[in-house]
């Protein structure tokens, strides 16, 4: 498998390779190797153009990024992986000089984005003698690069059927993550492609029988509230946590999966009593749940949560409702973690497979699901989410919103029914 690690200078993209090579490694020989990007390139340069890598020109860089993924992927030496580290773009006075090429697309399996913040790549910056650009930026601008880098490279990677994964500064948890991937020390799912195949599969049968699907979120969709809060309350867990984990609001599979290991050190009759408790204090959110009733006969109903699937299977067997409940969230109990791109991808497959697909949801984690249906609605329930409301307002959505709701969002069209 070939990798790609990107990240804004200064980031610790070489720290935090060192680190994995040394885990990794020292656990299973030979399981991964670390190409330098600049230092390929730079050398690719010297023997090409006999010059540094930045004194070439773009014409030049560009025929030297493609001798390099050729020589990439001609690499034969006995590891498993590879890893590489790589720059998106370069931040030019106030606009973005994009490295990235369509060989930096097809060269990887999995994208990996090291979201440091601003404060710490400046603290780094400052203590390399040779390099100091990004340390006389400010934390905004550097958040703006951030930014960039991050919404170009998930928007390329859901296009191309990739992997994209942001990862924080917390090594340890990089480091179980990619023990998880390259080691499988779990039993347990992580791909969000194979996931949602796997889902497919799994109900297929039923799936077999429906032309017409009704995806919907379950927390706060199904739910008028946060389930997972009221089972957390059981864990002992503060939520803070978990606001701390999705800060960003990325919801790639490396957030769940901290989240899935928190909770996979709890006892199992504790998660047993908490998951049960968090059943009974579900505020369902009946109106939605009598229109697909009602008047969705000819649909399948999937419910599908990032949340507590065993939470959602009481729920399920006591209220018959949805027709299938799809989920994971921790190592021990689940066969895989949903995150963004498990909802997404499980969208697209069934509409490749000739399904016509209504989705609903509340939050970011279901933004790319719903646009990737053939309807979809979004839900508010307790309170207006604000990066939803700024999404909606900058961004061009063929999204609804249901007259049932009790919260509105601005300027979204208003429908009686999913299904009218």
């Amino acid at each position: 498998m070939n990798i790609a690690l990107y990240g804004i200078s200064r980031c610790g993209k070489n720290y935090l390779i060192d680190h994995l090579l040394d885990n990794i490694n020292g656990k299973v020989a030979k399981t991964i190797f670390h190409v330098n990007g600049y230092e390929s390139l730079n050398k690719l340069s010297h023997n090409e153009y006999g010059i540094p890598l930045n004194e070439t020109n773009e014409n030049q860089k560009n025929h030297l990024r493609q001798m390099f993924h050729d020589e990439l992927v001609a690499l034969k030496n006995g590891y498993k992986h590879k890893i590489v580290d790589g720059h998106f773009c370069f931040c030019k006075n106030e606009s973005f000089e994009i490295a990235f090429t369509d060989k930096d697309r097809d060269a990887y399996d999995i994208f990996f984005y090291l979201d440091t913040p601003a404060n710490v790549i400046i603290k780094y910056a400052n203590l390399d003698a040779n390099k100091k650009d990004v340390a006389f930026m400010s934390e905004d601008k550097i958040d703006k690069w951030k930014e960039f880098e991050m919404q170009s490279l998930r928007k390329i990677c859901l296009a191309n059927n990739k992997e994209f994964v942001v990862l924080d500064n917390d090594i340890d948890d990089c480091t179980d993550f990619f023990e998880e991937i390259l080691l499988e020390t779990h039993d347990i799912l992580l791909d969000s492609k194979d996931i949602a195949k796997h889902i497919i599969c799994k109900h297929k049968e039923l799936i077999s029988k429906y032309k017409k699907i009704v995806i919907l979120d379950c927390d706060r969709t199904i739910s008028n509230n946060d389930t997972t809060y009221d089972f957390c309350a059981s864990m002992n867990i503060d939520k803070n946590k978990l606001k701390k984990i999705f800060s960003g609001e990325y919801y790639s599979a490396y957030q769940f999966f901290r989240v899935a290991k928190l909770y996979a050190e709890k006892d199992l009759q504790l998660y047993e009593y908490a998951s049960d408790h968090a059943s009974k204090t579900a505020i369902l959110n009946k109106p939605l749940i009598e229109d697909v009733k009602h008047n969705g006969d000819a649909y399948l109903s999937i419910g599908i949560t990032s949340g507590i699937l065993r939470t959602w299977e009481k729920i399920q067997e006591e209220y018959k409702f949805p027709n299938i409940i799809v989920g994971g969230s921790n190592l021990e109990t689940d066969d895989f973690i949903v995150s963004r791109a498990v909802k997404f991808y499980l969208i697209k497959f069934l509409r490749e497979s000739g399904k016509y697909v209504i989705a609903v949801g509340d939050s970011m984690v279901d933004m790319d699901m719903l646009n990737e249906a053939d309807k979809s609605f979004i839900v508010a329930q307790e309170k207006i989410n604000e990066t939803i409301k700024n999404y909606l307002l900058n961004t061009k959505t063929e999204m609804m919103q249901l007259e049932y709701s009790e919260l509105y969002y601005e300027d979204v069209p208003m429908k009686r029914s999913l299904f009218l």
